[in-house]
């Protein structure tokens, strides 16, 4: 049989849902219909979106469609890492077996990075964001999934760009990530070659109110700007501009784990000359207040442990009373006399936790609990931790506003603050290595 146009052919895919036992087709929506019509009409195009639109599926979609009736040839699938790449490629498998006998081809060969096509000689590629990744190759179709959090975003353009100019189809997608970027640029050029659409989640039928509601919840406003109102905007001036001393120090509060269901955690930063540490109790309703905070000078790590142990007793607190105190993964180095700051907390009887972490989701997760896009507020802070207010007020970006400033001083009290909150239960399935941008945030620096 003659091979169906794209738009019969997207009706006859199924996708998986993990929500769903069963394969499901793809909606047939007004936007789904705007969209699969402007990857047939254009060799260039951009799609800025809000996230779970079902993009990616028509991308990965297009991509099979293109293999399977285009001819020979090679058909790339970028993505921001491997573990991406791993799962584009099973999306393609997925799409591929459950096509309508008469539709799929003989002799698909799959492998963990791609599919090739016996009978139409082509060839289906799956490559996680190197610089090298894509030189030397010319395909016929790139689709670059999440390009705004791509690194080694510039070096692969450079790549692609030849191919493209050459008469290979080329289809971007992504939500933004601040300003920078190729993404970003291509889409606020104005460059005639390229078709740029928008595909806010208002199109999508089951985003109502009730979707809006618990879809901001946790998020900063910031943040569901980028993430649904297809916003672009970048970092500038403080870090934590939400933190208002109206909204977000309180005077009074109840002597911290008495009360059934809170729950104690502690926050480090060993620094350079100036070791910091914050405390929180959290309430059984998600509420976290800091209620102490210690800066050092120049104090070696045992003197350090001493003065936590002290502001403990204060309150009348001992280990047993907390969760767990999260620690600058930094501490398990050693330093120049041989000492690990992580043993010395040990050595003092503190059980501490830990994990590597880019900058930018700490900050995020921060940002969500001063303020979510619902205009919830769960963190408070104490009047009397008057460094760590000032610390807020006063953390800013760097002149690029790509990462925040290390002035020596507030930098310490917000990493501790920072390792607290990103090591809290509910945060512990937070991808915290793998975004390279957040609204201008570099996040390839680790702490």
């Amino acid at each position: 049989m003659n091979p169906p146009d794209f738009l019969d052919f997207l009706g006859l895919c199924r996708t998986h849902d993990p929500g769903h036992d069963e394969p499901r087709s793809i909606p047939d929506w007004e936007y789904v219909q705007k969209l699969a019509s402007a990857l047939v009409d254009h060799d260039r195009l951009l799609v800025v979106k809000s996230r779970q639109m079902m993009v990616t599926w028509i991308g990965c979609s297009w991509l099979l469609y293109r293999a399977l009736t285009g001819g020979p040839g090679q058909h790339l699938v970028l993505s921001k890492e491997e573990r991406s790449a791993k799962e584009l490629i099973e999306r393609i498998r997925f799409l591929y077996e459950h096509l309508p006998p008469e539709i799929s081809v003989k002799q698909a060969r799959f492998r963990s990075e791609g599919i090739s096509f016996a009978e139409s000689d082509s060839q289906i590629l799956s490559l996680p964001a190197t610089p090298h990744a894509v030189r030397g190759r010319s395909p016929r179709t790139v689709f670059w999934d999440e390009m705004a959090f791509t690194p080694y975003d510039e070096e692969i353009w450079t790549a692609v760009k030849p191919a493209v100019d050459s008469g290979g189809r080329f289809f971007g997608v992504s939500t933004p990530n601040g300003p920078s970027g190729v993404f970003a640029r291509l889409v606020h050029s104005g460059a005639t070659s390229f078709q740029t659409i928008h595909l806010h989640y208002s199109l999508n039928p089951e985003r109502d109110k009730t979707w809006r509601v618990s879809a901001k919840s946790g998020l900063s406003i910031s943040k569901w700007r980028r993430e649904q109102e297809l916003s672009f905007e970048g970092a500038e001036g403080r870090v934590y501009d939400q933190f208002d001393s109206r909204t977000h120090i309180i005077n009074r509060m109840s002597r911290p784990g008495r009360k059934k269901g809170q729950r104690l955690f502690r926050g480090v930063d060993f620094g350079y000359l100036h070791p910091a540490a914050v405390w929180a109790v959290e309430e059984p309703d998600g509420g976290l207040t800091i209620f102490d905070c210690l800066l050092g000078d120049r104090w070696p790590v045992q003197k350090f442990a001493q003065r936590i142990l002290a502001i403990d007793a204060r309150y009348g607190l001992t280990e047993k009373d907390f969760h767990h105190t999260a620690v600058d993964p930094a501490g398990a180095a050693s330093t120049d006399f041989g000492i690990r700051p992580i043993e010395a907390l040990e050595a003092a009887g503190i059980r501490v936790v830990h994990r590597s972490s880019n900058i930018a989701p700490g900050v995020e997760a921060v940002r969500s609990l001063l303020l979510d896009a619902n205009g919830e507020v769960k963190l408070k802070v104490h009047s009397r931790c008057t460094k760590l207010i000032e610390a807020f007020q006063s953390y800013a970006w760097d002149e690029e506003g790509e990462v925040p400033h290390k002035d020596g001083i507030h930098d310490h009290l917000m990493d501790a603050l920072r390792y607290l909150v990103i090591n809290l239960p509910r945060f512990q399935r937070l991808p915290l290595t793998t975004t390279p941008r957040v609204a201008g945030l570099e996040t390839r620096k680790r702490r």
